[in-house]
């Protein structure tokens, strides 16, 4: 299967799909009827260019046609952060019947007020420490920043809630890592990490042909986050500045990982030096001078993964990917 744009409908290059339930004509239809969506919904968004990588997909106003809810109980939910991704919106939590958003929290009193507005919540609180004490909530979204996604996480488990976090779980620690999972072990609750490249069409329409048997093994995958930062974006406490490229490696890696639950057993990685300045070994807190890396995986199956993240290669971005079976 092949993207050649962050939502753009997959393209078999080899599935069998009668025997499914779906001919070719209608899959391939279907897919035409998405394409046509997309230009039309892309034509409307006016002359605000939107951050390279942050781009919004086209969203479908029958999506929910035919959902039915399986319980009437509303899921107590508290969100945290609203920085510049605003994430702690976007992933909809105010708009699902069946979730309350029961209070919301940023360090900053203007993002927590922005994020409570957004939310139609009228309970703040001052930190994400302060939040979880709170008896009331069931489960918690983090969106902070993502050197502390794994402490903010853990906190939220030792009190006993369920909680999700905005990508990458782990920033850098593979201590960090292991805590993250032995804590998600030993509590018995729910942990998730948003993973936006699944939830694009390319990446589903995968999924289900590999879960359903048509793709077989698959040989060889290719994933890209090509995130174009000629200046760096603002983030807390500047996180996002000089960061190494496949220190952030989940919008790609999900080209593999998301489409077949799979993992990496092997990895060789290649950098390029960068020319822009903040991504220079002496101009960033990670003393890190690239701003291109490419690297190339075995896979649990035995196949073969190159996913490459950069930051500093001009021209057509967004996270996008193949797979071949």
């Amino acid at each position: 299967m092949n993207s050649n744009s962050p939502s753009a409908p997959a393209i078999c290059s080899r599935t069998n799909l009668n025997g499914n339930g779906v001919s070719r004509r209608r899959f391939i239809h279907t897919l035409g009827f998405g394409a046509a969506a997309l230009g039309v919904a892309n034509s409307g968004r006016g002359a605000e260019k939107p951050i390279q990588g942050f781009e919004r997909a086209a969203q479908n106003p029958n999506a929910s046609e035919g959902w039915k809810p399986i319980s009437d109980r509303k899921l107590r939910v508290g969100i945290v952060g609203y920085g510049v991704c605003k994430f702690g919106v976007e992933f909809g939590f105010q708009d699902h019947p069946n979730v309350e958003v029961l209070a919301v929290s940023d360090l900053i009193p203007e993002r927590c007020a922005g994020l409570a507005k957004a939310c139609r919540c009228q309970k703040t609180y001052s930190s994400l420490e302060e939040l979880v004490k709170d008896d009331r909530i069931e489960a918690v979204f983090v969106a902070t920043d993502a050197p502390n996604h794994a402490q903010h996480c853990i906190e939220v488990l030792n009190h006993r809630k369920h909680v999700a976090s905005a990508v990458p779980a782990v920033l850098g620690s593979l201590e960090d890592a292991d805590r993250l999972h032995e804590t998600v072990k030993k509590s018995g609750l729910k942990y998730m990490m948003f993973e936006t490249s699944c939830f694009h069409e390319d990446l589903h329409a995968m999924r289900k042909h590999y879960q359903s048997g048509d793709l077989g093994r698959v040989v060889y995958a290719e994933g890209e986050y090509f995130h174009y930062m000629p200046e760096p974006i603002d983030s807390y406490k500047g996180w996002r500045i000089g960061l190494p490229p496949q220190c952030y490696p989940t919008h790609s890696n999900a080209y593999y990982i998301g489409v077949t639950g799979g993992n990496f057993t092997e990895v060789s990685c290649m950098g390029i030096p960068s020319k822009i300045e903040h991504l220079q070994l002496a101009k960033n807190s990670y003393k890190n001078p690239f701003g291109t890396e490419i690297a190339l995986f075995r896979t649990s199956e035995g196949g073969m993964a190159r996913m490459g993240v950069s930051w500093d290669t001009p021209g057509y971005g967004g996270e996008m990917g193949r797979v071949r079976g």
